[in-house]
C-alpha cells in the first residue's frame, strides 16, 4: 500500500510516525523547505524546485528513519506569491501522479497541497492539528484555508480524543469521517547531540518554557509565580529559562535583569533547544488554551516531566503524578505546589522519568501505537476507494 505523506513541517513528529507507519506501507515523505522557525531546513541551499532527500544535507542523520530516496523537499514560497505557490502544488501534484498513492496524509491546511487535495480528496486523511484555532491567533487566510480544506477531504484525524465530540458538533462533521490518535515523543531531537544526557548533568532546579511567543501560553503567568515563589521561600539553586521567537504582549525588560531568569527571545534551532531540554529538570506548560502540544513531547523525548495546565488535550499527554503535574490554569498557588514538590523531592523527578520511558517508549504511548490508529483511519479510506 502506497502512502503519501505530505507536510509543511520537516521535523517534529513526522519522521517518528512516517517511521513508524512505513512497517505497514510504502511511504513518500514529501516537505516544504519554508520558513526556518517551520521546518529548520534552509531553502536557500536548495537548488531545485523538488529534491530528493538524499541531496538534503540537513536531513542526512535522519537517514534510518525516513527512506530518503522517497523524500522529496520543495523550494517553498509565501502565500502572498500566489503565482508560485499554485505553480509548485501543481509540481507536486505531477509527482503524486507518478507514484500512484492509495492514500494520502495531509498534515497541515496549505496551498501547497491544495491540487492534490483536490484531485485526490477521496483518497485523502487530513490531519486536524488545531480542532479550534488558539485564541489570539484567529487569521483570516487561515479561517478561509480551513473551511476549503474541511469541505474537500471528509477524512480527518485529530491527535487527542478528548476534543473529538466538540470537534464533531461544533465544527459540523459526520462522525464516520473522523478518526483520532495521538502525539508521541519527539524523536528527531535525540539525533542532534551523541550521548547527550551525560553531557549536562547540573546541580540546579532549571525550570524550562520554551516554543512560540503567544499570549495563550501563559507566560506572564509563569514569569509571575516565579519571582512570588522566589521572595517567600528560601530556595537555591533555581533558575528559569524562557526560550522562543515571537513578541511578548507585556512588558518583558523588568524580568530580563533578574539574575535567576534567562531570556532568549529569538528562534531556537534544534541543535540549541535539545541542548536546553536536557540541562532542564522539568518543563512547564502553562497555556490559558491548548490542543495537544509538541512542547510535551519534546521534553518527554529527553524524558523530562512536564507540568501542564487542564487545558485541551493536555491531560492526555500528561499523566498527572506519573509523567508530570496537571495544574489548574492561571493558579499560581497551584504552579508554585507544583514546582516546590519537585525542587524539594527530587526522587519524585526519577520516578516520572521512568515513567516516561515506559509509557512513550515502549507502551501504550508508543509511536506503534500511534500509527496503528492511523492505519485504522488509512484502512476506512481505502475500503471506500
Amino acid at each position: 500500500m502506497k502512502v503519501a505523506f505530505l507536510s509543511v513541517f520537516a521535523f517534529d513528529a513526522n519522521i517518528s510516525l512516517i517511521n513508524a507507519l512505513k512497517d505497514q506501507c510504502d511511504v513518500y515523505f514529501f516537505t516544504e523547505a519554508l520558513h526556518q522557525i517551520y521546518n529548520y531546513i534552509d531553502k536557500d541551499q536548495l537548488q531545485k524546485r523538488i529534491t530528493e532527500g538524499n541531496d538534503v544535507e540537513q536531513i542526512q542523520r535522519f537517514g534510518d528513519l525516513i527512506d530518503l530516496r522517497k523524500t522529496f523537499v520543495i523550494k517553498g514560497t509565501k502565500n502572498s506569491d500566489l503565482f508560485r505557490k499554485m505553480y509548485n502544488s501543481y509540481k507536486i501534484d505531477a509527482e503524486l501522479k507518478k507514484i500512484k498513492p492509495d492514500v494520502i496524509i495531509i498534515d497541515n491546511i496549505t496551498l501547497t497541497y491544495v491540487w492534490s487535495a483536490i484531485r485526490l480528496r477521496k483518497k485523502a486523511l487530513l490531519i486536524v492539528h488545531d480542532p479550534f484555532q488558539h485564541s489570539g491567533e484567529e487569521f483570516i487566510i487561515e479561517k478561509y484555508l480551513r473551511k476549503l480544506f474541511f469541505r474537500l477531504i471528509s477524512h480527518k484525524i485529530i491527535l487527542n480524543n478528548s476534543q473529538k465530540d466538540k470537534f464533531i458538533k461544533e465544527c459540523g462533521q459526520n462522525v464516520k469521517y473522523i478518526h483520532s490518535s495521538f502525539l508521541s515523543v519527539y524523536t528527531y531531537l535525540t539525533y542532534y547531540h551523541k550521548n547527550i544526557q551525560s553531557e549536562t548533568s547540573s546541580p540546579e532546579f532549571n525550570i524550562l518554557f520554551f516554543g512560540r511567543i503567544s499570549p495563550y501560553k501563559g507566560i506572564r503567568f509563569l514569569l509571575e509565580t516565579f519571582i512570588s515563589m522566589l521572595s517567600s521561600e528560601k530556595i537555591q539553586n533555581m533558575t528559569l529559562t524562557i526560550a522562543g521567537s515571537g513578541d511578548f504582549d507585556f512588558d518583558i525588560n523588568e524580568y530580563k535583569s533578574h539574575p535567576d531568569i534567562k531570556i532568549i527571545n529569538t528562534f531556537v534551532s534544534p541543535e540549541d533547544l535539545s541542548l536546553l531540554i536536557a540541562q532542564s529538570s522539568v518543563v512547564v506548560c502553562p497555556y490559558t488554551d491548548a490542543t495537544q502540544s509538541g512542547v510535551v513531547m519534546s521534553a518527554f523525548a529527553f524524558k523530562k516531566p512536564v507540568i501542564a495546565t487542564n487545558v485541551g488535550g493536555l491531560p492526555e499527554m500528561v499523566e498527572h503524578g506519573k509523567t508530570g503535574i496537571i495544574i489548574e490554569k492561571n493558579n499560581k498557588k497551584d504552579l508554585q505546589d507544583a514546582l516546590l514538590s519537585l525542587y524539594t523531592h527530587p526522587e519524585k523527578l526519577d520516578s516520572m522519568r521512568a515513567n516516561i520511558e515506559q509509557e512513550y517508549f515502549c507502551g501504550n504511548k508508543s509511536w506503534k501505537h500511534s500509527a496503528e490508529l492511523f492505519l485504522e483511519a488509512i484502512q476506512s479510506i481505502r475500503q471506500e476507494n
